[in-house]
C-alpha cells in the first residue's frame, strides 16, 4: 500500500468506529437500501440507527463503521432516493406539453417515496442531475431566457414538491376524509359548517397549470417589443 493510498483510507475514516458484531460484510449501498425499505414501509419516524441495524442483523456500532452520523445516512438516502429519478423523453407535443409531463413525472416519482420526501425537509436533494438539465431544456424551447431558466426550474420544482407534501399530508389531518383513490372531501367546523370535495389529480393539474400560465405571462412582459 502506497502512503497515498494510507492516507486517504485514514481520511476516510476518521471518526469512524470499527465495526461490531456482524457488520464487517456489510456496504453503504445496503444500508442504504435497507433504509429505504423500511421508510417506505413504515414511516419516516421508523428509520433509527438502532432499528436499521437490527433488520441488518447487525450492532449500530456496524453502521456508524459506513456513516459518521445519521444525518450522513439520511443524506445518503435522500439523494440515492433523488438519484433515481427518471423522466422519459417524450419528443411530441409542445414545450409547454413536454413540461408538464416532466413535472408530472416528478410528482409520481416522489409519491413512490413519501417518507424520503419527508426527510428531504431536513436534507434537500441535489437539483442537478439529467431529468433538471432536461428540465431546464424544455424552458428554453418555451422562451425563457437563460438568466431566468434555473430559477424558473427551481421554483416550478419547489411548487411540485410542496404540492406532494402537502397531499401526503392529508392522510393524517384532521379535516380531510379520502372518498376515493385521490378524492377527498375539506370538512371544517365552524358557523357555516363548509364542506368541499377535490381531486387531487385535478388539482395538481390546476396547481401545474396556474405556475406555468405565470410563467408565460412573465415571458412575454420581458420580451423585447419589435420597433415599428
Amino acid at each position: 500500500m502506497t502512503p497515498g493510498s494510507q492516507t486517504d483510507r485514514s481520511r476516510s475514516s476518521r471518526g469512524r468506529r470499527a465495526p461490531g458484531g456482524r457488520g464487517a460484510g456489510l456496504d453503504r449501498e445496503q444500508i442504504v437500501e435497507q433504509a429505504i425499505a423500511l421508510m417506505d414501509a413504515e414511516g419516516a419516524s421508523a428509520l433509527t440507527v438502532r432499528r436499521l441495524a437490527g433488520d441488518l442483523g447487525v450492532e449500530s456500532a456496524a453502521l456508524y463503521w459506513h456513516f459518521a452520523s445519521k444525518d450522513e445516512l439520511c443524506r445518503a438516502v435522500v439523494d440515492t432516493v433523488g438519484a433515481r429519478l427518471r423522466v422519459a423523453t417524450v419528443t411530441t407535443g409542445t414545450a409547454r406539453e413536454r413540461l408538464e409531463h416532466h413535472f408530472a413525472a416528478v410528482r409520481d416519482h416522489w409519491r413512490q417515496h413519501p417518507s424520503v420526501l419527508e426527510l428531504s425537509r431536513r436534507y434537500p436533494p441535489s437539483a442537478g442531475g439529467d431529468v433538471a438539465r432536461a428540465g431546464l431544456g424544455l424552458l428554453e424551447e418555451l422562451g425563457i431566457g437563460p438568466s431566468d431558466t434555473l430559477d424558473s426550474y427551481r421554483s416550478l420544482s419547489w411548487t411540485v414538491t410542496g404540492f406532494v407534501i402537502l397531499e401526503q399530508n392529508l392522510e393524517s389531518s384532521v379535516h380531510h376524509r379520502r372518498v376515493g383513490r385521490t378524492r377527498w372531501v375539506l370538512a371544517v367546523d365552524d358557523d357555516a359548517h363548509t364542506e368541499s370535495s377535490f381531486d387531487t389529480d385535478d388539482l395538481f393539474q390546476t396547481t401545474l397549470t396556474m405556475a406555468l400560465d405565470g410563467l408565460e405571462r412573465r415571458r412575454e412582459r420581458r420580451a423585447p417589443r419589435r420597433q415599428g
